[in-house]
């Protein structure tokens, strides 16, 4: 099998792997807390990764100021976008919480204006009208307050994990992609150390079920499909792959209905929808890369 075709694969799985963890997260939160399920997750997927971090060739020790800016990707990546996450999933379904963290795109243009001096274009401008549109109309669908809070708490998840892409910008120059997630997943699990008794008191006492759902997510989800989405981004065009993460929320949706029994609210997913078409636009045609002076 040629490696194009494997590299699909591997994105597909890892597509699938990626879906599967907004449903298992909505089924522990039933009897996990934010943090307990944070810390117990990548725990799981820190001691999954050391495989993987060890097998990499001519690594480097990182020094004192990319160790600061790891253990800043790691609270922005790891402990805040996974806490808020599962805590908005207490009251937004699987496939919403998708739609809304798929719009991730849009954060990381605006801070890459700030940040790296892009440009946006006419395009971009109106990907941007286009997702205000869609967050508008899940924000109206929101059936009480406990779901709006959950919205925006997603949303907060959404901005943690847009900062966190755009500041590996410039570790990924300097590291393997492996060295990169594994640095970051171990300083933001030492942050989630702080829900060390949360995660106790609840382990001792769930159902079985639940712990295996957390294994899985710690191996699968948390682990495995970051390596896969490694070798499928080596031989295949970037924006082609990364347009494969707006399928996500289609099988987190399909997931969701298979094992959860869980059908969100339609003008909540038709808002979805809309935003992650806004992000599409922005994402594909709406940044221009600065020119470089002659």
């Amino acid at each position: 099998m040629k490696n194009e075709k494997k590299a699909l694969i591997a994105l597909l799985i890892t597509v699938i792997l990626w879906a599967s963890a907004f449903v298992g997260i909505r089924y522990v939160m039933e009897v996990f807390t934010a943090g307990g399920l944070a810390l117990s997750r990548y725990f799981v997927a820190s001691v999954a990764v050391i495989v993987p971090f060890v097998l990499v060739k001519n690594k480097k020790m990182p020094q004192l100021k990319d160790l600061i800016l790891f253990a800043l990707l790691g609270f922005f990546g790891f402990f805040s976008y996974n806490v808020l996450l599962n805590e908005g999933e207490k009251t937004v379904s699987a496939g919403l919480a998708n739609f809304i963290v798929a719009q991730l795109p849009i954060i990381v243009a605006i801070l890459a204006m700030i940040f790296f001096k892009e440009r946006i274009n006419r395009y971009g401008v109106l990907g941007f009208i286009i997702s205000l549109s869609g967050i508008l109309v899940i924000l109206l669908s929101s059936e009480h307050d406990a779901q709006h809070t959950g919205i925006l708490l997603v949303y907060g998840a959404t901005l943690a994990g847009a900062i966190y892409s755009c500041m590996q910008k410039k570790l990924l120059s300097r590291y393997h992609p492996i060295e990169v997630v594994s640095y970051c997943m171990w300083l933001g699990t030492l942050a989630l150390m702080l829900y060390l008794p949360e995660a106790l008191s609840k382990i001792t006492i769930v159902d079985w079920s639940h712990l295996l759902v957390i294994i899985y997510m710690g191996v699968f989800p948390g682990a495995i499909a970051y390596l896969l989405w490694g070798y499928a981004f080596k031989y295949i065009k970037a924006t082609a792959a990364s347009s494969a993460l707006y399928m996500v929320p289609i099988f987190t949706l399909i997931l969701a209905a298979v094992f959860l029994a869980e059908v969100p609210n339609l003008w909540a997913v038709i808002g979805g929808i809309i935003a992650v078409a806004g992000s599409l636009v922005i994402s594909r045609y709406g940044v221009c890369v600065p020119r470089k002076n002659q």
